[in-house]
């Protein structure tokens, strides 16, 4: 794969990213649009460089792109395409931040793994957000083991209880700041609750409210892949449909999506409708027809899809420079007693999931 190095040239305020950073050749051919955005977000935070130079510049093509609406009405998205040490924590942050200091009091964060908040939390208070408070939507559970004896201590902690709003009195009046939530737990419904607030996902929407225009953050979206399967594999997964449902519900919400494989395979985009690459005043009637067209084409096709939203302000992919790095495979064996107290641990965590 060709890539060259990149330099914000559209914006010019930031502190250089701390390690070097490429982009695929075809994508630093072209250039996003202009920026007309007026940043909020601190001066102190940008020259203490809290936020580097190229996280600045998705902040600030998220924030403009938000300001514009699609065709059907809805508000328009933004995807960050950055791979692994570019920051895409902290970008996600300061988008919230942004947002935050314009007004907007309360942002959804979905990901893959509870583990997640407290990295949400870090990087929210690294750039200086620290007055934004993040609610964990679901249950978590956890458990300890103790060697030799495998004491197995399992506890399931509740953020939010079902059948109330989530800024109710039995919930604490959680009315501002950032609900993170796995997307397992946005198709998670209640067995001993039934009604409005029976599930996660109505309780999110019914937080949200009906006019909401905050942040809704789809990390790691390459979760909701599955919306439209190849023909033959199945119906749409939960996820899918869900991650496609909140984002229908609520039109005015400032989407993110945000995964390094998100926009990889024309396939596995469905559930990002926010891009405005098909649909009405799109040359695609439907996402149906966007596949068909692409895949034909090949892999230049999907390259032409990349440039195009990127030339449109809607799309940062960047990712670390690997030149002079060098590598080398080690085999490391184990012992018999490591080899024994991972068996040990496989069976008490396998006892606990059949007791549970």
């Amino acid at each position: 794969m060709n890539v060259s190095n990149v330099v914000s040239i559209t914006v010019r305020i930031g502190i250089k990213h701390p390690d070097p950073v490429v982009e695929t050749a075809s994508l630093s051919s072209v250039l996003p649009p202009d920026v007309y955005y007026r940043l909020n977000i601190p001066e102190e935070v940008i020259d203490e460089g809290k936020l580097s130079a190229l996280q600045l510049e998705s902040i600030i093509y998220a924030s403009q792109q938000h300001d514009n609406f699609l065709a059907d009405g809805s508000r328009a998205g933004f995807l960050v395409g950055d791979g692994a040490g570019v920051g895409k924590g902290r970008t996600i942050a300061g988008i919230i931040y942004e947002n935050y200091l314009k007004g907007r009091k309360r942002s959804v964060w979905l990901s893959v793994s509870t583990d997640l908040k407290y990295d949400a939390e870090r990087d929210l208070y690294d750039i200086g957000a620290n007055k934004l408070e993040v609610f964990l939507l679901n249950k978590v559970m956890s458990f300890e083991v103790l060697f030799p004896g495998v004491i197995l201590t399992l506890s399931f902690v509740f953020q939010f209880k079902y059948g109330y709003k989530l800024h109710s009195q039995e919930n604490d009046n959680v009315k501002r700041g950032v609900i993170f939530a796995t997307y397992s737990s946005l198709i998670s419904e209640s067995t001993t609750v039934s009604g409005k607030y029976s599930s996660r996902f109505g309780q999110l929407v019914q937080w949200c409210g009906e006019d909401f225009e905050g942040v809704i953050v789809f990390d790691e979206c390459h979760k909701a892949k599955n919306l439209f399967p190849s023909s033959g594999s199945g119906k749409p997964t939960k996820t899918g449909l869900a991650v496609l449902e909140l984002q229908n519900k609520l039109p005015k919400a400032r989407i993110v999506y945000a995964s390094a494989t998100g926009a990889s395979e024309p396939k596995n985009m469905g559930y990002m409708t926010r891009l405005g690459v098909w649909g009405k005043g799109t040359p695609f009637e439907d996402f149906g027809q966007f596949v068909s067209t692409v895949e034909k084409r090949g892999v230049g096709a999907m390259e032409l899809v990349a440039i195009d939203i990127k030339m449109r302000g809607m799309y940062m992919a960047r990712q670390l420079s690997f030149q002079g790095v060098q590598f080398r495979i080690e085999e490391v064996p184990l012992s018999k007693e490591f080899i024994k107290i991972i068996q040990q641990m496989h069976g008490s965590v396998g006892q606990c999931e059949t007791q549970v």
